[in-house]
C-alpha cells in the first residue's frame, strides 16, 4: 500500500502543467445584456446554443484568463430586470441563461440597463482586467427618461474602465442604427448588426457523439465537497442536459470542450480543482464534507485519490481537446462546401469583439 501511495503522489507531481497555467492568468469580466421583448426570441435561443462556443474562444487567448460572466435581461423600462451577477461558475451562468424568455413589455431602456450593469455588477478591481458589456437588442436605443438616456449612462461605463459593445439585431433602420452606433462609440466599444434569427450555423459532426461520451467520463473525475458540493455536481449534469435540449449533441460537444479548458474551474466545490489553489489543504476539509467514498480514507489515501482523479481528468481533457480540433476542421470544411458563413451570427459578433479587445489589453489572441 505504501509503495502504491508513493507512486500515486509521484505521478501527481509529474502531471504536466499546461502552458497557459504556467503564466499568471489575466481577468476577463463579461456582462451580456439581452433585450427580452417579443422580437428577440431567436436571438435568445441562439445565445443558449452558442455561449459555450464563446467560452471556448476566450479559453484560447493566452494566458487563459479567469473568466466571469454576468447576465441582464431587459425590456420593461427600468421596472424589471433579470439580473445575475458576475461569477466564474459557468454552470450557474448557463442555468441562469436558460431562464431567459421573451417575457418583458417592450420598453427597451438601453441607457438604464447600462447603468445597472456598471453600478451593480461585482466588477473586478484589478486595473489590468478586461471589462466588457454587450448590449444586445433592436429598435432605437433612445428610450427612457432624460436621466437614463445612454448619452448620460454610457460615459459612466468608460469612467469605470468598462467597454460597452452594441449588437443590433435585425435589418437596421438608419435612425435606430445611429443610436446603437453611438452607444458603442461613447464607451470605446464595437458595433455590429446581426440577423434577427440569431444567425447561428449548426453542423452535425461525427465527433459530437464521441465528445458527449468523453464528457460523461470527465464528470466522474469531479469530487464534490463542502456544503454546496453535491448540489453543484448535480447542476453540472443538469447543464449538460440543458445544452442537449438547447441544441443537441453539437452544443454538448462545445460544452465538453469548455469543460476541458482552463476557463472552466470548479475549485469552489471540486477537490481536484481546489487542490491546485495555493493554500488549499485537504487536512482542513472535514470528513462530513467529503464524498462518502473518501470519508474512511486515511489522509495519505485521500491525497492519492485526488491525485489519481487529477491524472484521469488531464487525460480525458486532452482527448476532448483533440476531438475538438477534429470537429472544428470538419465544420470549417462543411461550411466551405455549403457556402455558409457566420457574418451575421450572434456568437461570431461576440467572439470577434472579445478577440479584438483582448488583443488591445495585451492578451495573445489566436489568429482567425
Amino acid at each position: 500500500m505504501k509503495k502504491l501511495l508513493t507512486v500515486a503522489l509521484a505521478l501527481a507531481a509529474m502531471l504536466p502543467v499546461r502552458a497557459e497555467e504556467a503564466k499568471k492568468p489575466g481577468e476577463v469580466d463579461i456582462v451580456i445584456c439581452i433585450d427580452r421583448s417579443g422580437s428577440m426570441e431567436q436571438v435568445i435561443d441562439t445565445a443558449k446554443q452558442k455561449v459555450w462556443s464563446i467560452v471556448n474562444d476566450i479559453a484560447k487567448v493566452r494566458p487563459t484568463p479567469v473568466l466571469r460572466i454576468g447576465l441582464i435581461g431587459y425590456g420593461s423600462a427600468d421596472k424589471e430586470f433579470r439580473f445575475f451577477d458576475l461569477t466564474d461558475d459557468l454552470d450557474a451562468v448557463y442555468k441562469n441563461l436558460m431562464t431567459f424568455r421573451t417575457d418583458m413589455g417592450g420598453d427597451e431602456w438601453v441607457g438604464a440597463t447600462v447603468r445597472k450593469a456598471v453600478k451593480e455588477m461585482s466588477w473586478s478591481k484589478n486595473k489590468e482586467a478586461l471589462r466588457m458589456i454587450f448590449m444586445v437588442g433592436n429598435e432605437t436605443a433612445l428610450q427612457g427618461t432624460d436621466d437614463n438616456m445612454y448619452m448620460k449612462t454610457v460615459p459612466e461605463a468608460i469612467k469605470a474602465d468598462i467597454i460597452v459593445n452594441a449588437i443590433y439585431c435585425g435589418a437596421p433602420q438608419p435612425e435606430e442604427e445611429r443610436t446603437w452606433r453611438e452607444v458603442a462609440k461613447l464607451a470605446d466599444g464595437s458595433y455590429t448588426v446581426i440577423d434577427i434569427t440569431g444567425g447561428s450555423v449548426s453542423i452535425k459532426t461525427p465527433m459530437d457523439e464521441e465528445m458527449a461520451k468523453l464528457n460523461d467520463a470527465l464528470n466522474k473525475t469531479y469530487l464534490a465537497y463542502g456544503s454546496e458540493g453535491k448540489a453543484k455536481k448535480e447542476n453540472q449534469k443538469a447543464q449538460d442536459d440543458a445544452a442537449g435540449a438547447a441544441g443537441g449533441r453539437g452544443v454538448q460537444a462545445e460544452r465538453a470542450e469548455a469543460k476541458a479548458s482552463a476557463a472552466y474551474n470548479a475549485a469552489g466545490w471540486d477537490l481536484v480543482d481546489a487542490a491546485k489553489k495555493a493554500g488549499f489543504k485537504i487536512e482542513d476539509v472535514k470528513d462530513e464534507d467529503l464524498p462518502e467514498a473518501m470519508r474512511k480514507m486515511t489522509m495519505d489515501e485521500k491525497k492519492a485519490h485526488i491525485a489519481k482523479m487529477a491524472e484521469e481528468r488531464e487525460k480525458i481533457q486532452k482527448d476532448v481537446q483533440a476531438k475538438a480540433v477534429e470537429r472544428q476542421k470538419f465544420i470549417n470544411a462543411e461550411m466551405q462546401k455549403q457556402g455558409l458563413n457566420q457574418d451575421k451570427a450572434f456568437d461570431e459578433a461576440v467572439r470577434k469583439m472579445i478577440r479584438e479587445q483582448a488583443a488591445k489589453k495585451g492578451f495573445e489572441v489566436e489568429a482567425k
